[in-house]
C-alpha cells in the first residue's frame, strides 16, 4: 500500500471571525499559463467568435442586455445560495452558504492597498506603479466577473511604508502561521498610520511588497482577524501579496484576485498536499489556477451574483431539459443537482468569451462541490470529458501536463457522464451561443 502523503502546508480550518480564516499560500501559475494572453487586462482583447449561425441570436442577446452594462451597483445583495437545492455549510471556508465573518463581495467596498518595504530590502519601483500593476487588474477582473454587481475601490498608500523590521525577520514562506502574519500585518498598519496614511473606512487590507523582496505569489495569503487595528479603526480581512520581477505578471495578478477571494469566503481548490498540484479543478476557477479563467457558476451564486432565477435547481426524479447560456453572459444559468446535505452537482456552459476568452475548449462544464470536503483537499471535482488527454491539442503550451489536463474538461453534443449516484447528464445540442443539457435523475436527490 502506498503511504499517504503528509501536506507540506496543511490547511487550517478556522471560522471567520476566530482571527484566522485558515487559508494559506497562493495558487499555481507561470508554467501552466497561456503565453499568448496579455496580463495587462482580463479582459483586452474581443472573444473567439462561435459559428455563424449562432451569431443573430448572440446579437439579440447583446441588444436585449446593453442597457445593462451601466447600471449602478445594486444596493441591495441577492440571497446567494439558498432554496431547494442549496447544501448545509461544512467546518471552516468552504463549498457552502457564505458564513458570516466574510467580507460580502456586493455594492461598493473599499481597499486600502498598504505598499511596505524595509530597511533591508527598499523599494526599487515607484509605490503607484506596483499598486497599478495589481489594482487595475483586480478591480476589472472583479467587475465583470459581478456582471458589475460588486465594484472595488482600491486605495494605495501615496508612498512606500518602511516596515520597523528587516524582511529577514519576519520569517514569511509559504503557509507560515497565523500569528506570524497577524504580526506582520499589524506591523504595517501602525507603519501606515504612523506615516499619515488614513486606514478608516476600508472594509479589506492589502499588504502589498515590491518584487525585489524574494517571495512568489504561491506565499501570498489571506485570512480574516478579530482585534487588528490601528488609529482606532479595527480590520476585519488582510491579505499578504507578493510576485518577484521574473514571476509572470498575469500569475502574479491572478493571484491577487485569489487572495481577495478567500477574504470573501472561497476554499482552495488546488490540492495542498501535492504541492499545489490542480488536478480536481484545472484551470476553471482563480481559485484552482490563477489567472487563467472566470469564476465557477457555483461560486458566483455563493456571492450572489446569480439570482435564484438563473439557477435551475432540480428537486424530484426524472428527466429534465435545461438551456445554459455562457457563464460570461449576463443571461448566465447554472443546472444544481443536490444530491445529499454537503453535495450538489453542477452544469454550466464555458465559452470563449468575457474572462473565459482564453480557455482551450467550450461546452459544458460539469462538477460536484461538497462543503464538508475541507479547503485545499478537492471541495470541487470537475468532471474530465476527456480522460488521458493531457488537454488536447489547443493546450499544448500549458506545462507541466498535469496543468493541461482538465483544459479539455467540458462535454459536447451526444457527450454526457453518469456521476455515482446514478445522476446522468447529457449535452443535447447548441443553444444560441450556449448549450441544451438533459438532466434524468433516478430517485428523489439527496436521498
Amino acid at each position: 500500500m502506498t503511504p499517504r502523503r503528509t501536506p507540506k502546508h496543511p490547511a487550517r480550518r478556522s471560522r471567520p471571525g476566530q482571527d484566522g480564516s485558515g487559508i494559506s499560500g497562493g495558487p499555481p501559475g507561470g508554467p501552466g499559463i497561456p503565453r499568448r494572453r496579455s496580463a495587462d487586462d482580463p479582459q483586452d482583447r474581443p472573444p473567439r467568435r462561435r459559428p455563424a449561425r449562432h451569431r443573430a441570436m448572440a446579437l439579440a442577446t447583446a441588444l436585449a442586455t446593453a442597457c445593462l452594462c451601466l447600471a449602478p451597483v445594486p444596493a441591495a445583495a441577492a440571497e446567494g445560495i439558498t432554496g431547494p437545492c442549496a447544501i448545509a455549510p461544512g467546518d471552516g471556508t468552504d463549498e457552502g452558504p457564505l458564513a458570516p465573518g466574510y467580507v460580502r463581495p456586493w455594492g461598493h467596498k473599499r481597499a486600502l492597498m498598504l505598499m511596505v518595504d524595509f530597511p533591508d530590502l527598499p523599494a526599487a519601483t515607484p509605490a503607484r506603479e506596483r499598486a497599478r500593476f495589481f489594482s487595475g487588474y483586480g478591480d476589472r477582473y472583479l467587475d465583470r466577473a459581478s456582471f458589475g454587481q460588486y465594484r472595488l475601490e482600491t486605495s494605495p498608500s501615496a508612498d512606500w511604508i518602511r516596515m520597523p523590521r528587516p524582511w529577514s525577520s519576519y520569517g514569511i514562506t509559504r503557509g507560515i502561521p497565523t500569528s506570524l502574519m497577524r504580526g506582520y500585518v499589524q506591523d504595517a498598519l501602525e507603519a501606515a498610520h504612523r506615516q499619515g496614511t488614513d486606514v478608516h473606512g476600508a472594509d479589506l487590507v492589502f499588504v502589498v511588497a515590491d518584487s525585489n523582496v524574494p517571495a512568489a505569489p504561491t506565499v501570498s495569503q489571506a485570512h480574516t482577524f478579530d482585534g487588528l487595528e490601528a488609529g482606532g479603526t479595527r480590520v476585519h480581512g488582510a491579505a499578504l501579496i507578493f510576485g518577484r520581477a521574473a514571476d509572470s505578471a498575469l500569475w502574479q495578478r491572478g493571484n491577487f484576485v485569489h487572495e481577495a477571494n478567500h477574504l470573501y469566503g472561497l476554499p482552495d481548490l488546488y490540492n495542498v498536499a501535492e504541492n499545489a498540484s490542480v488536478e480536481y479543478a484545472g484551470g476553471w476557477d482563480t481559485m484552482s489556477m490563477a489567472g487563467i479563467s472566470d469564476l465557477l457558476g457555483w461560486h458566483k451564486w455563493k456571492f450572489g451574483w446569480l439570482d435564484r432565477s438563473r439557477v435551475g435547481c432540480v428537486t424530484s426524479a426524472g428527466t429534465t431539459e435545461h438551456t445554459l447560456a455562457p457563464l460570461s453572459s449576463r443571461d448566465a444559468a447554472i443546472t444544481v443537482v443536490r444530491t445529499g446535505t454537503h453535495r450538489a452537482i453542477v452544469a454550466e456552459t464555458r465559452t470563449r468569451s468575457g474572462l473565459d476568452r482564453d480557455i482551450c475548449a467550450e461546452g459544458v462544464l460539469l462538477y460536484t462541490v461538497d462543503s464538508r470536503t475541507p479547503t485545499g483537499e478537492g471541495p470541487v471535482r470537475v468532471v474530465d470529458a476527456r480522460p488521458h488527454s493531457g488537454g488536447g491539442p489547443a493546450c499544448a503550451d500549458r506545462l507541466p501536463a498535469e496543468l493541461a489536463e482538465l483544459s479539455d474538461a467540458p462535454f459536447t453534443p451526444g457527450r454526457g457522464h453518469t456521476f455515482r449516484d446514478g445522476v446522468r447528464i447529457t449535452v443535447t445540442g447548441e443553444a444560441g451561443d450556449g448549450y441544451r443539457i438533459r438532466v434524468h435523475v433516478p430517485r428523489e436527490p439527496g436521498r
